[in-house]
């Protein structure tokens, strides 16, 4: 009964977040998150508990491949009458600059803006990866890219949850994961692109005990897509031993090359797209900061440097093993949200596979006292 408790909690507080957004539902929308942040210590003490024997039911099974089918139809509807965001929208123009041989942080992409910051908001990799579909099939290839990559996702879930223990693991992650209107909603309504970041991440926790430069070469395309989430992975992957550390740090490095041809073309465009924009952003109503009083982002943002070097000091003395290092990445990444000056959608799928990855394996886990550890979900 507690682990059904557990999940529906989950579900609940998901859809809290998708249901308070614009205008005054800021501040609630922040409150989900602090809730969904503060039962991660929670977590993270139930996976110490050894594995239990648990075996994943037909019932749960079928409901995957159930929420899995209604996600491909859903999906394949949105194709007749594509809607593309304006992240999805200047993705493709990116791209089509950069097979022209363009500089895209120097072009009016950004129209909405202009000036300075009328250039791309993204990273060179991600329209690599939406490019070959959307030469083709224009924004139908963004939302079938979308499907590519959920299906991706997916697996490598189910992947992490055997490594974590049990298949269980992966199973219930998977369903709860797939189970959330709102991850439908931004991938296949709104087309958003951060899939071409976040696929990548999970690739470095699958890479991570086959070799510190593959782990760390994945979360460098991460972030060479998207600037975050890929960040506040760096301290939660650190490998033990100083050989590997450095290895870790290399795969970072020469996943981020694509970017220097585009910053060392135009450096004045990139930093102002990149990190100025970035910098000075004002938060909007989707974000508590646009409430709060004046210095509260200073002090948030302060907060979640203290939190990410604690992360960091955590891993290099304790070495976690995947699903805690999971655990802190969702952690890690839902701080960066609330201390963000927007917090729209989209960025919940930054953290969603993670938090559920290591939710599944939590729930796999036995009751204090449990004498019988066979249980079937």
């Amino acid at each position: 009964m507690a682990r059904v408790v557990a999940a529906v909690a989950f579900w609940l507080a998901v859809g809290l977040v998708q249901i308070f957004n614009w205008d005054e539902a800021g501040p609630w929308k922040a409150l989900a998150l602090l809730a969904l942040l503060a039962a991660v210590p929670v977590m993270l003490r139930t996976l110490r508990r050894p594995v239990a024997a648990i075996n994943s039911s037909r019932i749960v099974i079928a409901l995957v491949v159930a929420l899995a089918a209604a996600e491909l139809i859903y999906g394949a509807t949105r194709l007749i009458h594509p809607r593309l965001i304006d992240m999805a929208t200047t993705t493709l123009a990116a791209g089509h600059a950069m097979l022209a041989g363009q500089n895209p942080y120097v072009l009016p992409i950004d129209r909405e803006l202009g000036g300075a910051f009328a250039g791309y908001k993204y990273l060179p990799v991600m329209p690599v990866v939406y490019l070959p579909l959307g030469l083709t099939f224009g924004a139908r290839g963004v939302l079938i890219t979308n499907l590519l990559l959920q299906a991706a996702a997916v697996a490598l879930m189910l992947h992490l949850g055997r490594r974590a223990g049990s298949r269980a693991a992966g199973v219930i992650a998977t369903a709860l994961y797939l189970s959330l209107p709102l991850v439908a909603q931004q991938l296949f309504a709104k087309g958003t692109t951060d899939l071409a970041a976040i696929v990548p991440l999970l690739l470095a926790f699958v890479a991570f005990e086959r070799g510190a430069f593959l782990s760390g070469l994945c979360i460098g395309l991460s972030i060479a897509a998207k600037l975050f989430p890929g960040v506040a992975f760096v301290p939660c992957l650190l490998p033990p031993g100083n050989g590997a550390r450095l290895r870790y740090a290399l795969g970072i490095a020469v996943g981020l090359l694509p970017i220097l041809p585009y910053a060392l073309a135009a450096p004045g465009a990139f930093y102002d797209n990149i990190v100025l924009f970035n910098a000075i952003r004002p938060p909007d109503s989707t974000s508590w900061l646009a409430f709060a009083p004046e210095g509260a982002a200073v002090a948030a943002r302060s907060i979640v440097v203290a939190f990410a070097l604690a992360v960091a000091v955590h891993v290099w003395r304790r070495t976690p093993d995947l699903t805690a290092r999971s655990a802190l990445a969702a952690a890690l990444t839902l701080a960066v949200i609330l201390a963000a000056p927007t917090a729209h959608h989209n960025y919940q799928l930054w953290w969603l596979p993670f938090y559920a990855l290591a939710l599944g394996a939590a729930l796999t886990r036995p009751h204090r006292g449990l004498q019988n550890p066979a249980v079937a979900l």
